[in-house]
């Protein structure tokens, strides 16, 4: 396979990401409108949500560490790959949880702030695929490429990516505590 084949079908496994990334978060609050759980599910339902934040919203600040490591030269851009690619099946599992038990927790609709949330869910997953293309870019990289010798563009584009993830995953956080204790 040539290296423009190997673009392409990587553009389209993306692009597949993408579309697959949005049709779960719709599904998960279209069922949410449609499913009223029984009390002893939406505690069960909580519970899987909560123990989703911790795994995913966990492994992507390790993630995330780790690139500030490297940022710092603290750590090699080997050692952020691995580590994401060690963390990126607890970092999409959290996130499939999350989706899957938000279904069942009844969100308000309504509320702007719920609405708020349910963006920053989106963007956040979204990013999260537009970040695998960062594991494929980090791939080709000699083992103690520094990040001062990335290309200036490169360097915002991945220092942006993590502020957006940032932002995304705590207006999430914090927004869902506000309506749990509301």
């Amino acid at each position: 396979m040539t290296l423009k084949a190997k673009q392409r079908h990587r553009r389209r496994r993306r692009a597949v990401a993408y579309v697959a990334i949005a049709a779960g978060w719709a599904a998960s609050i279209w069922l949410s409108t449609l499913l009223v759980a029984p009390p002893w599910l939406h505690a069960l339902a909580l519970f899987v949500h909560l123990a989703s934040l911790i795994i995913g919203f966990g492994a992507v600040l390790m993630v995330e560490w780790y690139g500030i490591l490297w940022m710092t030269e603290w750590r090699s851009v080997r050692d952020l790959r691995q580590v994401d690619l060690t963390l990126k099946l607890p970092i999409w599992a959290g996130l499939i949880g999350l989706l899957a038990s938000g279904a069942l927790l009844h969100p308000d609709l309504s509320s702007p702030a719920t609405l708020v949330k349910l963006g920053a869910v989106l963007v956040l997953s979204l990013n999260g695929v537009a970040l695998t293309r960062w594991t494929m870019y980090f791939a080709g990289f000699p083992r103690k490429m520094r990040f001062k010798a990335l290309p200036k563009r490169a360097r915002a584009r991945f220092i942006g990516s993590a502020i957006i993830s940032q932002i995304a995953w705590w207006t999430a956080v914090i927004i869902g505590m506000v309506n749990a204790t509301s």
